[in-house]
Formats: C-alpha cells, sequence, structure tokens
C-alpha cells in the first residue's frame, strides 16, 4: 500500500497535534484515512500514546517502534477495504484482522500486540473525533494454549558454564548480567557504571514501566565487574547498546560453546536466573523478588517445574506408619 503522505512522521514536532483545534484535528484524519496516509495516521497515535498511553512521556523508544510497526501492519489491512469502516464499531473489520494474522500462522503473542497498536490507533481516532467507539472492545484477544516456557527455554547451569568457559570479559559481563544478575535485554544495554555499587554489591535498575529497583549482585558476577579497572568504569556497563548486536554477539557464543540458542536468545539468560535460583534456595517469593515480579503468578511462569525433582519426590512419599502400603496391599 502506498503511503501519500510527504511528511515523516519523526519530522512532526512533539506539539503539532495539540496546537491544532479540535475542527482542524478531525479535518486533517478524516484526509488522512481518504488517502491512506499512513505516516500522519501513525504520527497521531504515537502522539496519543505519549500523552495518554501508560508510560506517557517515558514510554520506551522500543515500545514506540514496535506500536508504529503494527499500526502500520493494521491500515495495510484496513484501508484498503474502505477508510469508512475506521470510523465505525465495526467488528467485522477488527474481528476480521485477528483470523487473518491466525490463518498466516502468526503466534498469538504477536497477534496480541499487533491487536494493542491497533487499539491504539482507535483511541487516537477518537481523540481526533473521527469515532466515538472501540471495536477492539468487542474482539477478543488471541488464546495462546501453549505454556510460556516451552516458547523461549532457559539455559541450564551446564549451558552457562559452558559459554562462560570461553567468554571473554565483554561476554562474561553480558551472561552473568542475564543468567544471575536477571536483566531483560532493554535494561542490559541501559545499565551505566554510576547504576553499580560494587562496594555494597548492587545495581540500580530501571526496568518495564519506568520502575527503579535495586538488584543485589552475585558473587561471579561481582567478579566479572571488579576485573575492569577502576578508570574504565565510565559510561555503559556493556559496549553494545543496540539489541541486535547483543543478540548476534550471544549467538555467535552459543555458537562456539556448542549451546543452543533457538527458543532462548537473550530473554533465556534472564530465565536461567529464575530456574537456577529456584533450584538453589526453593523459595519463589526470594526469585520473584529478584526478578522484580509484581505477581508471583509470574514468576511461576519463569520458574518451570522441575521433573528430576517431581520425580524424587514421588519415588520417596511414603504415608505414615505405612499406611500407603497397606492400602496397595488390601486392593
Amino acid at each position: 500500500m502506498k503511503e501519500t503522505s510527504t511528511t515523516p512522521v519523526a519530522s512532526m514536532p512533539h506539539d503539532y497535534w495539540d496546537s491544532l483545534t479540535r475542527e482542524k484535528r478531525e479535518k486533517i484524519v478524516r484526509q488522512a484515512l481518504k488517502r491512506r496516509d499512513v505516516p500522519t495516521l501513525v504520527s497521531l497515535t504515537m502522539h496519543n500514546l505519549l500523552s495518554y498511553g501508560r508510560g506517557g512521556a517515558h514510554t520506551s523508544l522500543h515500545t514506540m517502534r514496535a506500536y508504529a510497526t503494527g499500526v502500520r501492519a493494521y491500515l495495510a489491512y484496513a484501508l484498503p477495504l474502505g477508510w469508512k469502516r475506521l470510523c465505525e464499531h465495526d467488528t467485522d473489520l477488527t474481528i476480521g484482522y485477528i483470523r487473518a494474522l491466525e490463518r498466516q500462522g502468526v503466534k498469538p503473542g504477536t497477534i496480541n500486540a499487533r491487536r494493542s497498536a491497533a487499539r491504539a490507533l482507535y483511541r487516537a481516532l477518537r481523540w481526533a473525533g473521527v469515532l466515538h467507539a472501540d471495536p477492539f472492545a468487542d474482539t477478543p484477544r488471541a488464546q495462546d494454549r501453549e505454556e510460556r516456557w516451552t516458547k523461549r527455554e532457559a539455559y541450564s547451569r551446564e549451558d552457562i558454564d559452558a559459554l562462560l568457559a570461553i567468554a571473554d570479559p565483554d561476554e562474561t559481563r553480558l551472561v552473568l548480567l542475564g543468567a544471575h544478575g536477571a536483566l531483560r535485554m532493554a535494561e542490559l544495554t541501559s545499565l551505566r557504571w554510576e547504576h553499580v555499587n560494587l562496594l555494597k554489591r548492587t545495581m540500580v535498575v530501571t526496568g518495564k514501566g519506568r520502575k527503579t529497583a535495586t538488584v543485589h549482585l552475585s558473587q561471579p558476577l561481582t567478579a566479572a565487574l571488579e576485573q575492569v579497572p577502576a578508570g574504565d568504569r565510565s559510561g555503559h556497563v556493556l559496549p553494545w547498546q543496540n539489541p541486535k548486536t547483543v543478540r548476534l554477539v550471544l549467538r555467535a557464543l552459543c555458537h562456539h560453546a556448542n549451546v543452543q540458542y533457538a527458543k532462548r536468545q537473550v530473554h533465556g539468560l534472564r530465565h536461567a536466573s529464575a530456574t537456577m535460583l529456584l533450584d538453589q534456595c526453593g523459595d519463589i517469593f526470594v526469585v520473584a523478588r529478584h526478578l522484580r515480579h509484581s505477581s508471583v503468578g509470574t514468576t511461576e511462569a519463569y520458574a518451570k517445574l522441575n521433573n528430576r525433582k517431581l520425580t524424587d519426590a514421588l519415588a520417596t512419599w511414603d504415608d505414615e506408619d505405612g499406611a500407603a502400603g497397606a492400602v496397595v496391599a488390601a486392593s
């Protein structure tokens, strides 16, 4: 689909939409819909997201890019079917979009992310006065019948040891910040030395929703950070700030260490932190605190059940005074 606007989204001032009267704003948006002016509609959505979204002005660039991609994908589907349908409570259009993605084999997580982006577009259209309903409110989310931990597995303790055995100092910090510090991708690339306190063995991390938390360092992670000369401890802790580069670095390290990268990737290091810590302390509340989860239910999805422990427990399960054996004998 051709995008007819000649004004790139990035070139529009942040206060452009606020400077318009309601009548002018609605007119511009209706014209954009008629002309299939995707950049203007994306710009409208981004402005609305920054103004009224949960993250507000602190919404990350990563989130903005993901939403912009999702809006473009929905418009590519919807506009050829008639721009007026975007101005109506047309659930046939929104449900049709979800089902079309399902037929294409798109994974439920991606479908729901696209749904969120399209819903942000509709919020922006309502703000512009083009419509007053939300058809996605009556459009169900895609159901994911696959357990979350089966889609992206954890690296095992042996995997982590194999990676560390061949890693250079920078790669060692990457692996340990993920597998011991439980940092997410954005946290890995944004962590700076001024956030690290080696004396107290802590680091201050800004995570999802711009929430700040203090994370305690393991002894191996502390030692890896201490190997950096004091004079070099400025700026970012890792030399890579591009997520794509971090993925390439870890993938290459996994290849050389003969460790599986697929279905694990960088986030698998954080998952490894959950499973290893749970295996060591047996306290899911401790794990939840270290991973900075607001709900233990989230931690349970990360820390998948250890089948070996279940097998061992059942093998030694015995009722008091041999009652279980008596029941078996009587049967």
